[in-house]
C-alpha cells in the first residue's frame, strides 16, 4: 500500500469467527445471532450494544452477519480481543431452537484501516441501509434527480466512515473522497414500524475498510457489509 506524509492508516486487530451448523441458517440478518451472544455475555455491552435498556448509538466494534447461510461474527480492536476469548461451543440457539455446530473457526489478523493514497474499490456483500428517518424523506423527494441522489448518498457514506473512525479513535486528517454506483433495493425493517430503502452496488474510496466489515445503519446485525475488489 502506498503511503505518504499525509496518509496515516492505523493498524488494528481484527477477528472473524465463522460458525457452520448442521443445518443452513435461514435468517435475513444477524439479529438473532446478536441476541444469542448478547445473552451469553450480558456483562459486556460490546456484544449486545445496549447499556441497560438503552441502545448504544456508537459504531459497533462487534458485528453479526449471515453469509451463505453460515454465521459470521467480526470484531475490530476491543471487539477482536473479545471474540478471541470465546470458547468452543457445541450449539447456538435462535428462537428457542438449537443448531448443532459442525465447525467453529477463528481467523485473527492485523489489518490497516484509514486513509489511503490510492482509491480502493468495494462492493456491498449485504444491503446498505444508509438512510435514516430524516434523510429518507429527503431521498424520496429528490429520487427522480440522479445528481442530487448521488450527492446525498455520497455524504451519507462519508459520514458512515467518519462514524466508524470515531469508534476506532482514528483521526481523519484528509478529505475522504468516494465515487458510488448504487441502486435502490427493497426496504429493510430497522425497528418496529420503521422501514428504510436499502441499496446494493459498489463504490470507490480513498479509505481502507477491513473485509466483511459493515457501515451504515444496522451494521451490527450485518447490513452494509463490504468486500474489497
Amino acid at each position: 500500500m502506498k503511503r505518504d506524509a499525509q496518509v496515516n492508516p492505523m493498524k488494528i486487530e481484527k477477528a472473524e469467527l465463522w460458525i457452520n451448523c448442521e443445518k443452513p441458517l435461514e435468517f435475513p440478518d444477524g439479529k438473532a445471532l446478536r441476541g444469542f451472544f448478547g445473552n451469553l455475555y450480558r456483562n459486556r455491552p460490546e456484544f449486545h450494544h445496549h447499556s441497560g435498556d438503552n441502545l448504544i448509538y456508537s459504531h459497533p466494534l462487534i458485528q453479526y452477519k449471515m453469509i451463505n447461510k453460515s454465521a459470521l461474527i467480526v470484531g475490530l480492536k476491543e471487539g477482536a480481543y473479545l471474540l478471541k476469548a470465546i470458547p468452543k461451543l457445541d450449539h447456538i440457539e435462535f428462537h428457542h431452537r438449537k443448531y448443532a455446530i459442525l465447525e467453529q473457526k477463528l481467523k485473527p489478523s492485523t489489518v490497516f484501516c484509514g486513509l489511503t493514497s490510492e482509491p480502493i474499490h468495494y462492493r456491498f456483500a449485504t444491503l446498505w441501509v444508509g438512510l435514516n428517518e430524516r434523510n429518507h424523506v429527503e431521498y424520496l423527494r429528490i429520487k427522480h434527480r440522479k445528481d442530487l441522489v448521488s450527492n446525498l448518498l455520497l455524504r451519507i457514506l462519508v459520514g458512515n466512515l467518519l462514524s466508524m473512525c470515531k469508534s476506532l479513535r482514528y483521526v481523519v486528517e484528509q478529505k475522504i473522497e468516494a465515487v458510488l454506483d448504487l441502486e435502490e433495493c427493497e426496504k429493510v425493517r430497522i425497528k418496529q414500524g420503521v422501514e428504510m430503502v436499502a441499496f446494493t452496488g459498489e463504490f470507490t474510496v480513498n479509505f481502507n475498510i477491513p473485509d466483511f466489515w459493515g457501515i451504515g445503519k444496522s451494521s451490527a446485525r450485518g447490513y452494509g457489509t463490504v468486500i474489497r475488489g
